[in-house]
């Protein structure tokens, strides 16, 4: 399990990112005349270039890099005939972290697989690559050995037109109201829409904008993969002057469908049904009851019927729903459908 340089050096041999490499030389540099600093030494372009095998215009560009990039006070002193630290105190900033913690980094880049085709995946990852690169050689775990050995499951992710989701972001970002054709489920055509752009929101595998219609004054959910000839305007909105409230709007969304009315739901579960559910976060109004027999009671208010139904369903005889009526006559009409699929 334990790797150490060497096997560290290896696995960077394999990236691909000409960017990390680069990265990696040159703060291996700046850690190297720092430590000559600190010591005492005064180091110049000349004796540098030559204990690192660079030219003196490498070392110019990494004495450049402290000095801009990492805001160090340096200055040659013609005296010693090399660079010292105008300000003795100073820090040079460095990212020192634990195994555990380095495990985490790695996770979270390793989700990013999930978020594949955003416009946002590839510079998040030159990020995380310049974070592993700045990492101190006591970490001695190789962080592609730790990335392929965690997965995650994608699972059946809607496909969304990255133009479509970047053109979106900007909009939400830069608070501009946006022009697009959408056709929503169950309907045969589309429309025009013209959308204030509050939120974007990531649920069950695709992409959603949670955004006010301008012609309704509504704040319903599309979905990115319905969206079509998406156009930016040079209208500008007041998001801050909205009111709106991304948590209260999302808190009774049991899945993507969002009304301002509220259902207490209350669901039976039973067998290995029980068992999973209880593992499980699903929404935030969430209450379980231990009942006899090893069932479960799970409570929920949430905004739409729409959402619980089909998850309902999915549980087999193993879910019974309790409340409301609607929902459990929803429920017995959807499987008396599926029994007549089989009963011919």
């Amino acid at each position: 399990m334990t790797t150490h340089k060497t096997s560290r050096r290896k696995a960077g041999c394999n990236e691909n990112d000409k960017g990390y490499s680069k990265f990696r030389t040159r703060w291996r540099h700046v850690l190297l005349i720092d430590q000559q600093i600190r010591a005492g030494v005064a180091p110049n372009c000349t004796k540098l270039a030559q204990e690192l095998e660079v030219s003196r215009r490498t070392i110019l560009r990494d004495i450049d890099f402290m000095k801009y990039d990492l805001g160090a006070p340096l200055d040659y002193d013609p005296k010693k005939g090399g660079y010292v630290y105008t300000e003795p105190n100073w820090v040079m900033p460095s990212l020192r972290i634990s195994e555990g913690e380095l495990f985490t980094l790695m996770v979270a880049e390793k989700a990013l697989e999930a978020y594949s085709g955003t416009p946002w995946v590839s510079r998040l990852r030159q990020v995380f690559s310049r974070m592993v690169a700045s990492l101190p050689d006591r970490i001695e775990v190789a962080p592609q050995e730790l990335l392929s050995r965690v997965s995650f499951d994608a699972g059946g992710s809607a496909e969304v037109d990255p133009a479509v989701l970047e053109a979106i972001a900007k909009a939400v970002g830069q608070n501009l109201t946006v022009d697009f054709n959408y056709c929503r489920l169950g309907a045969d055509e589309s429309r025009a829409y013209k959308v204030d752009p509050y939120v974007l929101r990531r649920m069950q595998g695709t992409w959603y904008l949670a955004g006010r219609d301008r012609r309704s004054g509504h704040i319903p959910l599309f979905s990115l993969s319905r969206m079509r000839q998406v156009t930016l305007t040079e209208q500008a909105f007041d998001y801050a002057s909205s009111g709106f409230d991304p948590q209260a709007y999302f808190a009774t969304t049991f899945g993507t469908y969002q009304t301002f009315q509220c259902h207490h739901v209350v669901i039976e579960f039973s067998g290995f049904a029980a068992k999973l559910v209880r593992e499980r976060h699903w929404h935030e109004s969430q209450k379980f009851t231990d009942l006899p027999d090893g069932r479960l009671q799970l409570e929920l208010d949430i905004s739409h019927l729409d959402d619980v139904w089909p998850w309902v369903l999915s549980w087999g005889r193993n879910a019974k729903v309790i409340a409301p009526k609607e929902l459990a006559k929803t429920v017995a009409d959807h499987a008396a459908g599926i029994t007549g699929h089989y009963s011919k």
